[in-house]
């Protein structure tokens, strides 16, 4: 928030909470990239956003509210955060009215068009590079006109920067539910989109996601990734000013309740109407410092962060692994969406060209290009199966066992089936029928009425 005082300059805000709380506001969107990465921070950290009233009755008196997606992105779009003063960042068209109303609708206006642009008129929280840099970020997180994307969680790694080598277009993702256990597919399907009979062509991710991830861990070298401590240090940074902001929330909760405290201290005890309000206020003021405290005890608690100095240098260590780091457990596909943008712009994928096989072009952001080829995943490759040892059980013992004493043979051994079960006559069944083994035929017994008859014995002598 910017102040204009009686000379009609311009100054940053003289309440410091509120200085500091947007400039945390700026710094979260520098560390995320996402505004509701940002808001995601903010909440997490109990921390509120400043705003000034626009009510004729409080004019420009300050409140503090949630933080929301619209009011963090309001914030960033804001020119006068960093310290310039604009005009016409819309334009108003006859052509386009409201319906309702009949009002011209308002057209945003790109950065370059606005009519009045004094950059470095009043002092600001970011630099006017900055600002302008925000903006183009905001503009790529749409995934639109061509633009990558937020990377999100999802197995198709290449997700926001795979295009169509058969036409160019981008393509899209069509994932799958994790119970399938089936890739997800890269589809370029807008030509069918706009009235073309079929799709231009689709191709599962798991081979050239495979082929891409194998490049993109051969080609950087581990010594662009000595940044571990500078990690750490970034890391402690960020508690400390998270810290840093709650302390501030917490101290002006305090001060608002001393302040009410001494307002109903002062007042006239006979003046009951006085009072009550003022008590009142007072009671309203001490509700909002006790969650506070709590919030502030539970986030020191979690954010306790001493390493010694042999679990920095193990971390260290382990950042020269970046193979060790892209299998771990704790690295997201968000965060290997965002490892493999770091060094490649794009991919370009033609899967019609030459059969059976997927022709990969990788864009990497030094300018480099590189192509292989992949074969395309056949029918029924990477489904679940029955493990070939008990397959292997199963032919062998076939030809003199039933499907039940195979079934039990196996499960005593601890084999089991393709999704984990135990083996049961029908799986051994459906097996043998479809490897083509012939089932050992059981064994006839007579039936009462062709035995002989009971009553005619040999003699015994």
């Amino acid at each position: 928030m910017c102040k204009r005082p009686t000379d009609l300059g311009w100054a940053l805000d003289p309440d410091a909470q509120v200085r500091e709380r947007l400039d945390y506001v700026f710094d979260s969107f520098r560390r995320h990239g996402v505004v509701r990465g940002v808001v995601r921070d903010l909440k997490k950290q109990g921390l509120e956003l400043p705003t000034r009233v626009t009510a004729q009755d409080a004019y420009g008196s300050l409140i503090w509210k949630a933080p929301t997606l619209s009011a963090v992105i309001r914030t960033l779009h804001n020119p006068a955060y960093a310290g310039a003063y604009v005009y016409g960042r819309s334009e108003y068209s006859s052509e386009r009215r409201s319906v309702r109303t009949g009002k011209a609708s308002a057209h945003i206006r790109a950065l370059a068009q606005w009519p009045v642009n004094i950059s470095g008129h009043h002092p600001g929280y970011i630099s006017w590079e900055e600002f302008v840099k925000n903006q183009e970020q905001l503009r790529q997180n749409w995934s639109h006109e061509g633009n990558g994307g937020v990377p999100r969680e999802g197995r198709a790694l290449l997700q926001g920067i795979v295009y169509c080598g058969v036409c160019g277009r981008k393509m899209s993702v069509q994932d799958r539910a994790v119970k399938e256990n089936r890739s997800p597919s890269y589809i370029c399907g807008r030509a069918y989109q706009d009235g073309d009979e079929k799709v231009c062509q689709s191709m599962t991710s798991r081979p050239v996601d495979a082929a891409v991830v194998e490049a993109f861990l051969a080609t950087v070298s581990p010594g662009g990734l000595g940044v571990a401590m500078r990690v750490l240090d970034q890391v402690e940074q960020d508690l400390a000013a998270q810290r840093r902001q709650r302390e501030l929330q917490l101290e002006q909760a305090g001060y608002e309740a001393r302040l009410a405290q001494r307002q109903y201290d002062a007042v006239d005890p006979a003046n009951r109407l006085v009072a009550s309000e003022l008590e009142r206020r007072w009671n309203q003021k001490l509700e909002r410092v006790a969650p506070l405290e709590r919030v502030y005890a539970q986030a020191e608690r979690a954010a306790e962060w001493n390493l010694t100095a042999e679990e920095r240098a193990a971390i260290t260590e382990l950042s020269q692994d970046l193979p060790a780091l892209w299998s771990a457990d704790t690295t997201t596909n968000q965060e290997r969406k965002q490892l493999l943008r770091m060094a490649i712009e794009s991919v370009q994928l033609d899967g019609m060209r030459l059969a059976g096989q997927i022709e990969i072009q990788i864009h990497w952001r030094s300018g480099a290009v590189t192509s292989q080829i992949v074969k395309r995943t056949g029918p029924g490759e990477g489904s679940l199966k029955t493990p070939p040892e008990a397959v292997s059980r199963i032919h062998e013992m076939a030809p003199r066992r039933s499907y039940a004493e195979i079934a039990a043979s196996l499960n005593r051994t601890g084999l089991r089936s393709a999704f984990g079960r135990d083996f049961t006559k029908q799986h051994v069944g459906y097996i043998c029928r479809r490897d083509g083994l012939t089932r050992r035929k059981p064994r006839s017994v007579a039936k009462p009425k062709d035995r002989p008859d009971a009553s005619i014995l040999p003699e015994v002598e």
